[in-house]
């Protein structure tokens, strides 16, 4: 195994054995202890490890998702060239070129947006995420919940990078903005409690990761990623709230709430489908190609039960998730995944509330 291999598997391990026995009875801001169904129900250091670090893999389906044929020791080489050497590198790329497309421009191109997920994924949604798996972290017990916390986040978010990196020796300034603006300012700005209860209270801010698959055949990690949701009732109609549901699949509709714990949803939007590189000399930039989606949701007390996107022009491709909790069988509550369509092929597996991956099959 590579170093990088060998660090993840031993910090995974290490996060596996190393939970202290849990129950403080402390009311956190995004971390629900009395949620025992849903993506609230599976969340933990190791399903945010998983889908926080593999989630870029949802943007290469041509690419497929073995991770046995990444190349991990180039990928990790050449993020961390680019981080150690960021002044430099950012000069070789172009100051205005870095500037226009990472951190702002009024352009509507969309080339020149990359800004955007900049702001919603690592500010707002690894922001949360940060202060989320803190609570986490300090409801089971453990005693420097911030370091975990901090820790975690470094872990998942540095292989993300390595992900999205695609094998290639290259000047690489979207680590470079990631890493020391974006990811930062998540950290700092969800470390106030002020900024927790506006996005928790005032606004109503959940993640929504899936339920990570392992394919034997293939090597295929299928399902793995992240996605956000934000929501906001409206105080004329406190039975409505319009929502914005963000990630790979991005969606934006009306939550209708059914009672004073269960929502649904739906919206419409764009999915990404891959992501198309571009060169310009010698460097190297890649835009994503979009379908359009529509998305349909269940929800309890921010917690997902079951989540549909249906994407593209037609034959359509179909992804749904349904959560541990939702079903009994004979006192036992799986989860499951089901993928199928042209692009997706036929995905299929059963999760478990306390199975940070399952086993799946694939054709």
């Amino acid at each position: 195994m590579s170093r990088c291999q060998n660090l993840l598997f031993l910090g995974c391990s290490f996060l596996a054995i190393a939970l202290p026995c849990s129950g403080q009875g402390k009311q956190y801001f995004f971390y629900k202890p009395h949620i025992d169904r849903g993506s609230d129900a599976i969340f933990s250091p190791l399903t945010l490890l998983l889908n926080g670090s593999l989630d870029a893999l949802r943007l290469s389906p041509d690419r497929g998702r073995d991770v046995t044929a990444m190349r991990r020791g180039t990928d990790a080489q050449n993020v961390w060239e680019n981080l150690t050497r960021p002044a430099g590198r950012i000069r070789e790329y172009g100051w205005d070129v870095f500037r226009r497309q990472e951190l702002f421009n009024f352009s509507l191109d969309v080339d020149d947006l990359q800004f955007i997920p900049n702001v919603a994924d690592h500010v707002i949604g690894y922001g949360m995420q940060y202060a989320k798996i803190t609570e986490w972290y300090d409801a089971h017990g453990f005693k420097t919940p911030v370091i975990w916390g901090v820790g975690t986040s470094l872990i998942y978010q540095y292989v993300n990078e390595m992900v999205q990196n695609g094998g290639q020796k290259y000047t690489n300034v979207d680590c470079i903005a990631d890493v020391y603006i974006f990811n930062s300012l998540g950290f700092a700005l969800f470390s106030f409690d002020g900024v927790k209860a506006f996005f928790s209270e005032t606004l109503e801010l959940n993640e929504w990761s899936l339920q990570p698959l392992y394919v034997v055949r293939n090597n295929h990690v299928e399902n793995a990623g992240e996605e956000f949701v934000l929501r906001y009732t409206l105080p004329f109609a406190e039975r409505y709230a319009p929502f914005v549901c963000w990630g790979v699949n991005t969606v934006a509709g009306l939550t209708y709430r059914l009672d004073e714990r269960n929502n649904i949803s739906l919206g419409i939007g764009k999915a990404i489908t891959g992501m198309k590189q571009k060169e310009r000399g010698e460097f190297l930039s890649a835009t994503p190609v979009f379908e359009p989606a529509v998305g349909a949701f269940w929800d309890t007390e921010g917690s997902l039960l079951t989540g549909l996107i249906v994407s593209g022009r037609g034959p359509f491709n179909v992804q749904l998730n349904v959560y541990p909790g939702l079903i009994d069988l004979f006192g036992v509550q799986p989860g499951c995944y089901l993928g199928a369509g042209p692009r997706e092929g036929l995905v299929f597996g059963v999760t478990f509330v306390n199975l940070p991956i399952s086993l799946g099959m694939e054709r």
